[in-house]
């Protein structure tokens, strides 16, 4: 089994003496007191070191922004934040990103991640019987920016719309390998430009570390020409979790349940992925197990331990296939495994995370990254 745990891994953040900058602003006054609006930002930047077989050394920097918006319709209020990073490695790969989750004074919410890979990618095929010994390595150069914006119908439900603009440049592809023999849809890269309809409803006491409530999120993108795009396709996504409190006040069982759905002529780096940091933790590889469909489902125990160190037990399976006639329950991978938090901000439930998942079939993958799994 080709190794892909990240064997060395050190934030030089000062965990023990947090040396992290963190700044504070506290209110804006205005001349009349019924448009006054009080801010509270607070900010914390990282930087960290890491290594990988695939990556080599990692060199990056990472950001916090948390803050507070007052405002005359409190019923809708819910902290805002923004996390960008980069990441350059002695492979010469660069990543760029920045996650969004801002609330505005009238409750409308824009969720969204804007990303910059120049990052060699690897393709093991489609379906759920891909081996993570047989694979090609490519090169993607690719810009993207995703997300939703909801407006407020009642304190829990939003509508709004999704929208999904990414343009890939695909090169370095092997004479004869897996992508030449395949020829799957989007070999040669190019424009993605979806819009859909979105919904949510929340009712979680916290979009940081929430302790209990419901998050159910439905939406669908349609692509194609109509949008500039240069694939004809639709994507549909429900995704439920519950929170709950158990064994005191500082313990949390969360549990998801995902379905990605696909339909028409989508490009292969487009397909639902079952593996990755914030799917189903222990995958050899994100792009091992994909197809037009996915299901899975997974719960997490989360604890907080002392000062601002907190720790994880998850476990979870599922499976992608290509249509529902091929769905079967001999496909389906378990995972499970463990991982430790770090609280960024003193004052803010935001975490750094690292996860140690497993898989049933041997497999094994470590990641780092910021927020919960889910």
């Amino acid at each position: 089994m080709r190794k892909n745990l990240i064997c060395c891994f050190l934030l030089l953040c000062s965990f023990f003496n947090g040396r992290a900058q963190e700044q504070i602003a506290v209110q804006k006054d205005s001349l009349q007191q019924d448009s006054v609006q009080e801010k509270r930002i607070k900010f914390a930047i990282y930087p960290a070191l890491g290594y990988s077989p695939e990556t080599k050394v990692n060199i990056g920097t990472i950001a916090f922004f948390v803050f507070n918006t007052k405002s005359k319709n409190p019923t809708f209020h819910r902290p805002s934040s923004i996390t960008p990073y980069i990441v350059f490695t002695t492979n010469k790969q660069v990543l760029i990103k920045s996650d969004f989750d801002l609330f505005f004074g009238n409750g409308m919410n824009l969720n969204m991640e804007a990303r910059v890979f120049d990052f060699p990618d690897n393709y093991y095929g489609i379906g759920s019987e891909t081996d993570p010994d047989v694979v090609e390595q490519y090169t993607d150069r690719y810009v993207a920016m995703s997300g939703t914006l909801l407006k407020p119908v009642t304190p829990q439900w939003f509508g709004g719309i999704r929208f999904d603009f990414q343009y890939n440049n695909i090169t370095d592809l092997l004479d004869s390998g897996l992508l030449e023999t395949d020829v799957p849809v989007g070999i040669e890269g190019g424009r993605n430009m979806g819009l859909g309809p979105a919904f949510r409803n929340d009712t979680r006491n916290s979009t940081l570390w929430p302790t209990h409530g419901r998050f159910i999120n439905a939406r669908a993108a349609f692509y194609g020409k109509a949008f500039g795009g240069e694939y004809n396709y639709g994507s549909f996504l429900f995704d439920y979790r519950q929170y709950f409190e158990f064994l005191g006040p500082k313990s949390v069982l969360a549990i998801q349940f995902r379905m990605n759905l696909t339909s028409g002529d989508a490009p292969f780096y487009k397909l639902p992925k079952m593996g990755g940091g914030g799917r189903l933790r222990g995958i050899e590889h994100r792009n091992l197990y994909r197809d037009r469909q996915l299901m899975y489902f997974q719960v997490e125990a989360r604890q907080e331990l002392f000062w601002r160190f907190g720790g994880v037990i998850f476990a979870g399976v599922g499976e992608v296939f290509d249509s529902f006639s091929e769905f079967g329950t001999d496909k389906i991978r378990a995972v499970y495994g463990l991982g430790g938090r770090f609280r960024a901000l003193k004052d803010e439930k935001l975490n750094f995370r690292m996860d140690l998942g497993f898989t049933d079939n041997g497999q094994h993958a470590f990641y780092l990254s910021v927020r919960e799994a889910f």
